[in-house]
């Protein structure tokens, strides 16, 4: 794991639009005494000191600010010196009444760096330091052209972070300033380095048209002569991300708000706060709100796993100050603190946002004020958090929030945070085997391999896999739709060829939703819109095919009435809503040839392969006999014709003015072609041809040999050398007629950008209906990966119902089932059967005997049958689990100050404070980090309370077999071994009631043994831990001590010294 440290300094918040790192907790007085160890000593008298420092004038000097350990020096509260390491950093107060400055502010600080020398007088250096006093702590990025540009101090820091090259730039004063930068095409790249990877919030400033669209990279005629328009365009941060690149669709990136009721509730007999929580993914769309309290939070955060957590900005100064909240009035401020110390041990980029008051972004030079509708409950303040902090930071791009779906907690099986990591749903500890895993790419010892998420994920779609990912981690209670899912699982499962041929067709639909998404937020590209089609009629091809599939079936079948599955299956082509016109329309703007050539003609280099080029066999290449015989500079002009066509990608049909233009286009192409061929038939030159090239712009090249044809005419005029076989002339016309192309293509250029925004907005405009569809598509996508790892592995349909019983022939364990097959092995299933009168077992056997396996694969079988998954087993049936928690393995936790006994305590107080009679507990060796009479007290006073207070189905695995004697069981009788069987430990076994005995056992034979792994009524009274040593292959030497230590223990009950022979 990582060092608590390490983790402290993942730990960012911003206040307002400034970030700041977690507060630090070190002392300073070990650094200060180390640093004094070897001065030479000194003896005064501390009553001569004075009570303040003071300066040279006399007056008080203001305290030193909190330590940074960025700047490696004291803070001051006027100067940030985290953010750039330099006292030229623009003067910030911190305070929230003043983390705004006024215009009238921002103008007088401006002026007085400008006169301080700190940056030039220029429109740019002015419109860089005002963005700078606006966000003092972040990296700021300004667009100039094809850069994205960092001036003055934060120039170093930028080149530093990113090690890319500190330039100076001389100004009219002869004074240097620094400055960075990059191309507009490496932004992905460098922005998954600063913010995904080193958590840093960078916000871009763009340059814009005269259209209000963010400014074409390159130079245009047509464009407004003078200084670019520029304003900032995103803040982006961890959880606010959109559309970059290298995003993992797989993966969920929830953006969380937090809002703390100033109440406190009562629960489980304790005092704790209700908070309400509002989360969204801005790349996708999804919206949930959810009520719980602080008792629960770290489970919620185990479940959402937020990359960002938006805070109330009233709680920023204590978060800073790592203090109790500031406002008396708050009655919840050990709840508070609670939080605070949650969310730095997970490392989570905290920031914080106003309500009451939506954020500055400048737009204009009013200042926000209060508005008038102010939430009102504690939800809608987290809704107000979160729509608040999303127009911060993506600002004009900001998509319009949907309507929430709220999350009721009894309509979820709630499994706490100890229970998914214990059972390995999502994540996996492999301490043996670091691996690289998460977005920030290090290395890190959670992995997903092994993971009941990896075993089964069969999902075909990215989305589908989002899906998977929160059905496991909060399954259903809603027996309804558990059964409802099931139905539809056992309808593919029954047709495997209508299953395999489904899932080939998702397998290359887009992400639909993300698209959508990147639309509301003004991006997106021409592909976008066609994938976008593409996805519309790929679902019409799905439900063509699933009522074709249902067709034969009627007609093959009998009269009667369809069959369950084919009826579930007509409901859910029911559920689609139409949406063919939208595609239609689509369909028929767009040049579908144009569309699928992806890269711009700007982004292939001279030299480079299309795409595909190089499948291309070398004998298909040369039976084409006209390309053999084509010229080289034939070729490139071919080539250029085709980029120039593919541009184009809207049809001239979308609108009479594309149509238009496209007709004002093609004359121009017209003119061109006439006037070279009157120039041929004029000077009688064949190989004259009318270009453009970077050197010489639009000009007229023809050979030597006819240039000397041309040598007195009037309206040419040779340029360039006279040396090579090409000879270059000026041709007034020509120029004029290149002029009039370009702008003609410009013009063209902006109106299909207009027409690209009409469609994005017709596909905007049916959202609704589209997510309605895609939420049923990653229906379809997950119950066909449930079907067919049901058909792979021989999983069953599970029953469920409302009782409290729980019945398992023959379950297996997934994750480990599908390691053992993969050598060749096979699993040792096992029964369980839990009724109200032996809803408690208690479990012995030996180490590596099978105990934590058979407990873990109950919980795992209850969790994929309420996700409404077969599950791996010959025969289930179980009644509704509320709640699943697990005591299992043994682990610390240094952060919090939890010892491996420690930690086992909370863990097991949570369930007894929290199990309701609906819940499933799986215990594993309570008790054992302690001395063995308070360990068997410990895990007998567990039992007992469970049995006397909760009453819920309890697995409980031990190796201290005198609970059953506590618990008033007696070792059985021949007689008894007689009745073996899965009634047998009940079979008149005397002990507590609702509690059964059972137990697994190793085989030995000619002193050879194996691990039986095979349930049985008992208990075994050896753990056989010496064998287990064996296998880890412990030294001989220490075996046989081990043994006849055991042996002299168990013969004489007492743990004496061991005779020493003498010598």
């Amino acid at each position: 794991m990582y060092s608590a440290r390490l983790r402290q300094c993942r730990v960012v918040a911003r206040a307002g639009p400034f970030a700041q790192r977690a507060p630090d907790r070190r002392s300073l007085s070990s650094s200060l005494i180390a640093g004094n160890a070897k001065s030479k000593k000194t003896v005064f008298n501390a009553a001569d000191l004075p009570r303040h420092k003071l300066d040279v004038k006399g007056r008080p000097v203001a305290p030193l600010g909190a330590w940074s350990d960025d700047a490696g020096l004291f803070a001051s509260t006027n100067v940030n010196h985290k953010a750039y390491k330099s006292s030229t950093a623009p003067s910030m107060n911190t305070d929230e009444k003043d983390s705004v400055l006024t215009p009238d502010a921002e103008h007088s600080q401006l002026h007085a760096a400008i006169a301080a020398g700190i940056i030039p007088d220029s429109p740019l250096s002015r419109e860089v330091y005002v963005n700078w006093l606006r966000f003092p702590d972040c990296i700021l990025l300004t667009r100039v052209g094809k850069f994205y540009e960092s001036y003055f101090e934060p120039a170093r820091q930028l080149s530093s972070i990113l090690n890319i090259k500190l330039a100076q730039k001389t100004y009219k004063t002869e004074k240097k300033f620094p400055f960075a930068g990059f191309p507009v095409a490496a932004l992905d790249k460098y922005l998954k380095i600063l913010v995904q990877e080193l958590g840093h919030t960078v916000v871009i400033v763009e340059e814009f048209d005269e259209e209000g669209s963010i400014a074409y990279v390159g130079k245009k005629i047509t464009a407004a002569t003078g200084p670019k328009e520029r304003r900032v365009y995103r803040v982006v941060t961890p959880g606010t991300m959109v559309d970059e690149g290298w995003m993992d669709g797989n993966e969920s990136r929830y953006l969380l708000a937090i809002a703390m009721d100033n109440q406190v509730t009562e629960e489980a007999g304790e005092k704790t706060s209700k908070i309400s929580l509002a989360y969204t993914d801005p790349s996708t769309g999804e919206f949930f709100t959810k009520e719980t309290t602080m008792s629960n939070m770290e489970d919620e955060l185990a479940r959402i796993t937020p990359r960002e957590v938006v805070l109330d900005r009233s709680l920023q100064s204590a978060w800073q100050s790592n203090s109790s909240p500031p406002n008396p009035n708050l009655i919840n401020g050990s709840s508070i603190a609670d939080l605070f110390n949650l969310l730095q041990v997970l490392g989570v980029h905290v920031s914080f946002a106003d309500p009451f008051r939506p954020p500055p972004l400048w737009a204009t030079n009013i200042l926000p004020s209060d508005i008038t509708d102010r939430p009102r409950t504690t939800e809608n303040v987290a809704i107000a958090l979160l729509r608040h902090h999303l127009q911060y930071a993506l600002r004009e791009s900001m998509p319009t929030l949907a309507q929430p779906s709220r999350q009721l907690s009894e309509s979820q099986m709630q499994i706490d945070a100890a229970t998914l990591q214990a059972l390995e749903i999502r994540h996996a500890l492999r301490p043996g085997g670091l691996v690289a895993t998460g977005d920030r790419q290090t290395v890190s010892p959670i992995s997903s391999r092994g993971t009941l998420l990896s075993v089964i994920s069969k999902t075909v779609t990215q989305s589908g896999h989002r899906l998977l990912i929160r059905t496991l981690t909060s399954p259903s209670t809603d027996l309804d739709m558990i059964k409802t899912r099931l139905a539809l699982v056992q309808a593919l499962f029954d047709r495997e060829d209508l299953r395999e041929e489904l899932r080939d067709t998702l397998r290359g639909v887009e992400d639909v939703m993300r698209i959508i998404q990147r639309f509301k937020s003004s991006r997106g590209s021409s592909r976008d819109i066609w994938d976008a089609g593409v996805w519309i009629r790929t679902v019409e091809g799905i439900l063509a095919r699933i009522g074709q599939e249902l067709k034969y079936e009627k007609q093959d079948a009998k009269v009667g009435a369809p069959s369950h599955s084919a009826k579930r299956l007509e409901d859910y082509v029911n559920g689609f809503v139409p949406i063919g016109d939208l595609a239609e329309r689509i369909e028929t703007s767009i040049d579908e040839n144009a569309i699928m050539w992806s890269p711009n003609p700007e982004e292939i280099e001279d030299g480079t392969e299309d795409p595909g080029e190089a499948m291309v066999s070398e004998e298909d290449s040369k039976s084409d006999s006209k390309e053999a015989k084509e010229t080289k500079k034939d070729r490139i002009e071919r080539e250029r014709q085709e980029k120039e066509d593919r541009q184009w990608w809207i049809l001239p049909s979308f609108s009479l003015e594309l149509e238009r233009l496209h007709a004002d286009l093609a004359n121009l192409k017209k003119e061109k072609d006439k006037l070279q061929a009157d120039l041929v038939k004029r000077y009688n030159t064949p190989r004259l041809s009318l270009v453009k090239s970077l050197r010489y712009g639009y000009h007229i090249q023809m050979t030597a040999s006819e240039a000397a044809k041309v040598e007195k005419a009037r309206s040419l005029e040779r340029i360039g050398g006279s040396s090579g076989k090409t000879v270059y002339f000026a041709h007034s016309g020509w120029s004029a007629l290149g002029a009039k192309t370009e702008i003609a293509m410009e013009t063209l250029s902006i109106a299909q950008r207009r027409a690209e925004r009409e469609l994005r907005n017709l596909v905007t405009e049916q959202a609704e209906k589209i997510q309605r569809n895609a939420g049923l598509v990653d229906e379809l996508d997950l119950t066909m990966c449930f079907a067919q790892n049901a058909r792979e592995m021989g999983w069953v349909r599970p029953q469920l119902d409302t009782s409290s019983e729980l019945d398992i022939v023959a379950g297996r364990h997934p994750s480990i089932e599908s390691s053992l097959l993969q050598s060749s092995r096979t699993f040792t299933p096992n029964d369980t059967l839990m009724t109200p009168s032996n809803h408690l077992h208690v479990i012995t056997g030996p180490n590596q005997g099978g105990k934590s396996t058979l407990l873990r694969q109950t919980a795992v079988i209850a969790i994929l049958a309420q996700s409404g998954s077969f599950v791996p087993a010959r025969r289930a049936r179980i009644g509704i689990v509320d709640k699943v928690f697990s005591r299992i393995g043994a682990r610390d936790d240094l952060w919090r100050d939890r010892s491996t006994f420690m930690l086992e305590m909370v863990e097991t107080a949570a369930i007894l404070k929290h199990a309701t009679p609906r819940s499933l507990v799986i215990m594993d060796e309570i008790g054992r980090g302690t001395t063995l009479q308070a360990g068997v007290s410990i895990a007998y006073s567990t039992l007992n309370y469970i049995l006397d207070n909760i009453g819920c189905r309890t697995m409980f695995a031990t190796h201290y077999h005198e609970l059953g004697r506590m618990l008033g069981y007696e070792d059985e009788t021949e007689d008894d071994t007689r009745n073996a069987g899965r009634s047998a430990a009940r079979l008149g076994r005397k002990g507590r009631k609702g509690v059964e005995y059972w137990c697994t056992d190793v085989d030995e034979v000619d002193g050879a043994f194996s691990y039986s792994y095979k349930l049985k009524p008992g208990i075994n009274h050896s753990s056989h831990a010496i064998k287990a040593a064996r296998l880890a292959g412990m030294p001989e030497s220490f075996l046989h001590t081990a043994e006849d230590t055991l042996k002299r223990v168990q013969q004489t009950g007492r743990f004496d010294p061991p005779s020493i022979p003498s010598s």
